[in-house]
């Protein structure tokens, strides 16, 4: 008989109001759930639950504590997605480089190390880009006359709100399509494929490429 895979459950929430409401917890856990349920033959060794903000790296107590413990067990961290680790990439790429500890990401479950660290440069890029749509559609604002002051800058915030709200909606329709296929080891130019076939489109109406899929996947949409 096969002997058990081990893990480390890793769950990070942001503020301590998620921490009261449970949501973002028990969104996590759902998702790791689904990734234990089709490993099968499994033991959990520890449980670690961190209330820290993505780009708070330094100050990470619990993620050390389930590092140390996967030095000395064997055992592998696990997390929903990658960013539940950190937001910061040469931190995430310096953790995917010791080599006593690895790395499951729930919804990514054939990813290794080396491509999780590509996936953080990747989230990494997407947030510069988010960054300079930002100060793009301020500095149009200031050259139409606008008056930004506080209302100009919450304008932009709800809007940017809106396009995540609308964002994790579309998410919430066809993540229960696409993670049966990740299930089964198809890989995200697969479900693109299996996708644009069935005529499916992204929200901006257009062709579904892999790394379309691979934001659907790592968004929460539970509650949607």
């Amino acid at each position: 008989m096969l002997k058990p895979s081990k893990f480390i459950i890793y769950r990070r929430i942001s503020s301590i109001k998620q921490e009261e409401s449970g949501l973002g917890l028990d969104a996590q856990m759902n998702e790791i759930n689904l990734f234990l349920s089709a490993a099968r033959n499994y033991e959990i060794v520890a449980e670690f639950t961190e209330t820290a903000s993505g780009k708070d790296h330094l100050n990470r107590p619990e993620l050390l504590k389930a590092m140390e413990l996967a030095s000395q067990s064997g055992a592998c961290i696990l997390v929903n997605r990658l960013d539940r680790i950190s937001r910061d990439l040469e931190f995430v790429a310096s953790l995917m480089k010791n080599p006593k500890v690895s790395f499951k990401v729930a919804t990514q479950p054939n990813a290794d190390n080396f491509t999780l660290a590509i996936y953080a440069a990747i989230g990494m890029k997407e947030r510069e880009m988010i960054s300079i749509r930002t100060r793009n559609a301020l500095q149009a604002l200031k050259k139409s006359g606008k008056r930004l002051g506080v209302a100009g800058s919450k304008n932009i915030k709800k809007a940017n709100e809106v396009k995540k709200l609308k964002a994790y909606k579309f998410a919430s329709k066809l993540k229960p399509v696409i993670q049966p296929l990740r299930s089964q080891g198809k890989t995200y130019q697969e479900i693109a494929n299996i996708l644009n076939t069935m005529g499916c489109t992204t929200a901006q109406g257009k062709s579904f490429q892999p790394i379309q899929v691979s934001r659907i996947m790592e968004r929460e949409v539970v509650g949607i």
